[in-house]
């Protein structure tokens, strides 16, 4: 604590120390055990998880992502023999989630440790740790957590690459590079970003040359990609490309059939309403720190800073929204503010004076404790909102309250069945009684109000999450599917202007658990509860 903080234009290494390892162990310790808590809510909740619990218990693969995730969830439940139960399944792979967002959380302390020590390296993890995003992503079996994992990975590997090259960190590059692409296809962006300071490290020619640094970092990406999606990649070799066709073709032109206009505001938006000023302020110090010092600075310092930037970029240029697309922008927010308190004490300790050394750790720290302190109430808003599971308790009232002989046609995402029905009564309803469900999920496919009331259906349950696109002044139908929007749209306007609001489950922080569900009585003769 005497030292004052490194500067990260130094050309010289840190050295590993027991500290070092103390700090990787513990804040991947307790970020798994963190993001691991209330993660046991049916498989059914979200939309993706039941087609991923079945590739696992099957051993079939549709490649609309790489296999990273699902081949590390398979060895799991083999390794841990358990039993052939999609719950159980599910469950592993968000243990799975949340050891990718622990590795994510100690790749990003070891980047902030490697350039100004292990005092703003506790700090960016703990800061990280406690980003909601990431809380909430690593509940569920997707893969977005492993995308953030290999791109923490590479942009760590870029910067020890940087300043101490050779044949072991240009390795560790590639594969980093290759996670992040067995993570999501997407994650082949690490290579823009890596491949230019492979060709363009100067000094790494004297061990070796350029041709061969990029064909040993080609080697190895491609390797390390096989064997993260190995064996069923050979089985079925054109499915992953077609896959990654239907991924570019909804990036590019929408999804369910809607799009709008790009680029959009929607996730610069989020960003303002999400990320504390304090952490804006200290990440735009970071900014004029490298502006001020550029001739010094390494590119991988630069990328740090950029690639958040470009990648939100990226994703704004395209009408497909998603709040998980944002999560690698959103986990390096409190990263880059970690890297300017880091700048602030590097400064302020910039002194042969024990005193003004002892000065710049102390202010650091209690920087440092900001930044961590204002991550908590979003932390603490996620992580109330997974103890709330509001479609158990629209299961709850509606058993408590309607008539065992009511019928109840519903969206989906209400959960009222386990799973999609039919275009009829649905056979794993989670009330006695009867539950209709559309093939598509959504209850304006099983009819008009009137087809419903003739058909003997009483009450209609119907979610936000499915709703809401339709009373969107952002997004429009594609033309291929406008007359089934204005139908499905009719439909719901119809309910609210006609149907009796019963009750009302407003939507919550969790979408999943709190998705905003509505009750309506649609027929006045009805049995009233």
């Amino acid at each position: 604590m005497t030292d004052p903080l490194p500067s990260p234009a130094t050309t010289e290494s840190p050295r590993i120390t027991p500290g070092v390892w103390l700090m990787a162990v513990v804040l991947f310790a307790l970020t798994l055990w963190l993001h691991t808590r209330h993660n046991n809510f049916p498989y059914t909740y979200h939309p993706d998880e039941g087609g991923k619990v079945t590739q696992v218990l099957v051993g079939s693969r549709n490649y609309h992502h790489p296999l990273l995730l699902l081949q590390v969830s398979t060895y799991v439940a083999h390794l841990a023999f358990l039993p052939h139960d999609p719950q159980a399944i599910v469950e592993t792979g968000r243990w799975v989630s949340a050891a990718f967002a622990a590795g994510s959380v100690v790749a990003f302390a070891l980047l902030a440790w490697w350039n100004y020590g292990l005092l703003i390296g506790w700090g960016a993890g703990l800061a990280v740790a406690l980003q909601d995003d990431l809380f909430e992503m690593s509940h569920y079996m997707k893969e977005d957590p492993a995308l953030l994992f290999g791109l923490a990975l590479a942009l760590l590997a870029a910067h020890i690459w940087w300043r101490a090259p050779g044949k072991r960190p240009l390795r560790f590059l590639a594969i980093a590079c290759g996670l992040a692409a067995a993570g999501k296809y997407l994650g082949i962006v690490a290579i823009l970003f890596a491949l230019p300071i492979v060709i363009w490290h100067k000094t790494s020619d004297a061990f070796l040359p350029r041709k061969a640094r990029v064909k040993s970092f080609a080697i190895v990406f491609v390797v390390t990609f096989l064997i993260c999606n190995f064996p069923m990649f050979g089985w079925q070799i054109s499915s992953p490309f077609r896959s990654i066709r239907n991924e570019m073709d909804g990036v590019a032109g929408g999804h369910h059939g809607l799009t709008r206009k790009v680029p959009h505001a929607e996730y610069v938006n989020s960003l303002k309403s999400k990320v504390p000023p304090v952490e804006w302020g200290f990440v735009a110090i970071y900014a004029v720190a490298l502006l001020a010092t550029a001739r010094r600075r390494t590119p991988a310092e630069w990328i740090t800073l950029l690639f958040p930037i470009l990648f939100l970029g990226l994703i704004s240029c395209s009408p497909k929204i998603a709040e998980r697309y944002l999560l690698p922008v959103s986990a390096m927010v409190p990263l880059l503010a970690a890297l300017g308190v880091g700048e602030i004490g590097r400064v302020l300790g910039a002194s042969d004076i024990r005193g003004r050394i002892l000065l710049g750790h102390a202010v650091t720290a209690a920087l440092l404790a900001w930044t961590v302190y204002v991550e908590w109430p979003a932390f603490h808003r996620s992580w109330d909102g997974f103890q709330h599971d509001d479609p158990a308790a629209v299961a709850a009232w509606i058993k408590a309250n309607l008539p065992l002989d009511a019928v109840i046609a519903e969206d989906h995402r209400v959960n009222l069945a386990a799973t999609k029905g039919n275009d009829g009564p649905s056979s794993t309803a989670r009330v006695p009684q009867k539950v209709l469900e559309a093939k598509s999920g959504l209850a304006p496919d099983l009819g008009d109000l009137d087809k419903l009331r003739s058909e003997g259906v009483g009450y209609v349950a119907v979610c936000k999450q499915n709703y809401g696109r339709y009373f969107n002044d952002e997004t429009k139908p594609q033309a291929n599917v406008k007359s089934g929007y204005n139908k499905q749209r009719d439909f719901y306007a119809h309910l609210f202007a006609e149907g009796k609001l019963l009750k009302e489950w407003p939507k919550g922080t969790i979408s999943y658990l709190q998705p905003g569900i509505r009750l309506y009585q649609i027929t006045p003769e009805a049995a009233k509860p």
